[in-house]
């Protein structure tokens, strides 16, 4: 249950601020790819700055390319090993196969039938019985990129609704009280490639989708955090939040599920994306509605500057050296732990 009233945010000595709720860090499906080394040394860090959550890619495409063969190794060990860093898994399941989508469709279209779907939800819900129970249904939606493209994007809320409701039943149907989050919004504009949060949230409202889900996630990236860029995303999310009151889901939460800055040559340095990720921890925290908070990512994916998303890492560099957050974490972590 969360109310209106500013809650009171868990401090820790020195300048950070974390919601009750926790924190955690999300990775892309780079992790997926990980060796076993890399990815223990990537879990090390997150459990030393205090974390309690990671979110984990589940890449339908990659665990079920032949449909009803499951190849579930590389998520098995991804899972074992979060567990053993004492890490809650937020799951999100994404990417639908070949064989699942429509003739010619871009690979980031979601599924012809929304029931092929729901049909892998509820399997890997039930394989991770008791491991996970937090699901999140699909990842940014609300761009055309991540959504199938401009042939799915006039009607992107109504078809990710048709996605949600049954994802969402079958997942009830084989967890005793899941928590299924929807949404997964980027922090968009109303263009031909994007949607606002809370014209998209909107319009899922309309196409029925309250009831279908326990938790609603925004990732609220604001750039290289001008006054200007802040005050329009975290309007979109009070605008959301609004929305939410209206169709009488004040009690549910709105977790971040992702939130960063990259670092890459045109970017922030390592040091202003320190300070801009804990601005937006204790921003989450400030907010009593919000829930978990993730910081994306945990490592850079890439050793070239020149990419924008091959920095994000706010943890490591390429080559695992430690950046200013990571220090600024483990820092107020060791203090709180003394």
């Amino acid at each position: 249950m969360t109310s209106e009233a500013p809650q009171s945010s868990r401090r820790v000595p020195g300048p950070v601020v974390v919601p009750d709720a926790g924190f955690g860090f999300a990775d892309g499906m780079s992790i997926l790819s990980l060796t076993p080394r890399a990815l223990e040394r990537q879990l090390t860090a997150v459990e030393r700055t205090g974390a309690t959550w990671l979110r984990v890619p589940v890449n339908w495409s990659q665990i079920e390319q032949r449909r009803g063969r499951f190849q579930w190794t590389v998520l098995d060990r991804i899972v074992r090993k979060a567990r053993r860093h004492d890490l809650s898994i937020l799951a999100n399941i994404s990417q639908a196969p070949r064989w699942a989508r429509a003739l010619l469709s871009e690979p980031s279209a979601p599924p012809q039938d929304p029931s092929t779907y729901a049909r892998f939800s509820a399997a890997v819900a039930k394989r991770y019985r008791g491991k996970i129970t937090h699901w999140e249904i699909w990842n940014e939606p609300n761009l055309n990129g991540s959504f199938g493209g401009i042939r799915t994007h006039g009607n992107a809320p109504e078809l990710y609704s048709r996605l949600l409701k049954p994802a969402y039943r079958a997942i009830h149907r084989v967890q005793r009280r899941p928590v299924v989050v929807a949404g997964a919004l980027a922090a968009g504009t109303d263009s031909s490639s994007s949607y606002s949060m809370s014209a998209f949230v909107r319009r899922m409202y309309d196409a029925g989708a309250r009831g279908s889900f326990d938790a609603l996630a925004l990732h609220p990236y604001i750039g290289s955090g001008t006054d200007a860029t802040r005050r329009r995303v975290y309007a979109d999310v009070q605008r959301v939040r609004r929305l939410m009151v209206e169709h009488h889901n004040k009690q549910l939460a709105i977790w971040w599920t992702e939130l960063g800055h990259s670092t890459w040559a045109g970017g922030v340095s390592p040091q202003a994306q320190r300070r801009l990720i804990l601005e937006q921890l204790e921003a989450a925290a400030g907010r009593a509605y919000v829930g978990p908070a993730f910081v994306y990512a945990i490592r850079d994916n890439g050793a070239s500057t020149a990419e924008v998303g091959a920095n994000f890492g706010s943890l490591l560099s390429h080559d695992f050296e430690p950046k200013p957050l990571y220090r600024t974490l483990r820092r107020s972590h060791r203090s709180r732990s003394e």
